[in-house]
């Protein structure tokens, strides 16, 4: 956000994220909390999956990779420390509430909220216990946390590569068959420029994690999902736009060399695999489109529900979900557009 270019980029990364850079913050900054009555509205936890053990994580499984050779990766910067920057406060963020509900075979249940200050969030069931990820307000950095008691408890800013700082988003979570966590972000967020590209890291924790290869690079993909299925690496990724937003697919194997296979209309997806079947949330201004596909490449729309917030989330291993509101909207809530904050429907 050193441009106004970046600062129009940044709208569409966070889904309304945006602002000018405030005054660097100490990582020690509290996240403010909204749950005092959570805990007795708090959604039931419904694991779908056994949790497993986790190894320790082994020096050479983090080792950076080479990117994946793409068609179009020419200029590429890979996961470099080029987009990252000091701690900051971002005010659009404050307006930004984390909410909790249930998804239930095409039931959604609202919830409660888990705070203010946060936005784009995912999560899983890890070692029996629900854990979240997002971005603060506070200082801008990817904040986890555990759910206990339908309290969200705020573990502070993640490090990567024994460092904490800005310029990662859209953090999105898997647990990998040796146990280890894989974090897929939006990389250089604080690059004079466009954004980019998207990485992957591991973790033994979720809070500590390594930098282990570049996914994917082309510019203007956002919000990334990632599931494991069929023997492959599944990649969802948004591309917002002023009329007609999309979400591409992408399929790779062993978390590179991803090939593009179909796209659908909304962004800010989030794809999940239950029950043999491919699910896919994304964020329209008409609603939030529920999509379905038995291959990963061709897909049906299911229904589009009128929901009053955007960046949907399935808690993996739970029938918990994740999304993000305007704080005081009421409303469904548009997709972000390039240059502007996303706005309730009129």
């Amino acid at each position: 956000m050193r441009t106004i270019f970046f600062t129009a980029v940044a709208f569409i990364v966070l889904g309304s994220c945006s602002g000018d850079s405030e005054t660097a913050i100490s990582s020690q900054v509290e996240q403010p909390q909204d749950n005092a009555q959570a805990a007795s509205q708090s959604p039931e936890v419904m694991p779908t999956t056994e949790p497993s053990a986790t190894p320790e994580l082994q020096e050479p499984s983090v080792e950076k990779e080479e990117p994946s050779e793409l068609d179009d990766s020419e200029g590429s910067v890979g996961c470099t420390s080029s987009g990252h920057g000091e701690l900051r406060k971002e005010e659009m963020l404050e307006s930004h509430e984390l909410w909790l509900g249930t998804f239930t075979g095409s039931s959604i249940e609202e919830g409660y909220k888990l705070l203010s200050g946060g936005s784009v969030p995912d999560g899983l069931l890890f070692k029996g216990v629900v854990h979240i990820w997002w971005v603060s307000a506070t200082d801008h950095t990817i904040h986890h946390g555990i759910l206990s008691e339908g309290i969200l408890e705020d573990l502070g800013s993640i490090s990567v590569d024994g460092q904490i700082f800005s310029g990662m988003v859209d953090p999105d979570v898997i647990e990998l068959d040796d146990g280890l966590l894989g974090l897929t972000v939006l990389d250089g967020f604080d690059r004079s420029g466009p954004p980019g590209p998207i990485c992957h890291l591991r973790s033994v924790d979720g809070q500590h994690f390594e930098t282990y290869n570049t996914i994917l690079d082309k510019e203007e993909r956002f919000d990334p999902s990632i599931v494991i299925a069929q023997d492959y690496w599944w990649l969802a990724v948004g591309i917002p736009s002023e009329e007609d937003s999309l979400t591409e697919i992408y399929r790779g194997i062993n978390g590179q060399d991803f090939i593009f296979q179909s796209q659908v209309e909304g962004a800010v997806p989030d794809i999940s695999y239950f029950d043999e079947e491919f699910q896919l949330l994304t964020c329209s201004i008409s609603g939030m489109r529920s999509y379905s596909s038995s291959n990963g490449k061709d897909w049906s729309l299911d229904q589009v529900t009128p929901f009053r917030g955007c960046d949907p989330s399935r808690v993996t291993g739970t029938d918990l979900f994740l999304y993000k509101i305007e704080q005081g909207g009421g409303k469904e809530m548009a997709p972000p557009l390039p240059g502007e904050p996303a706005k309730p429907i009129n």
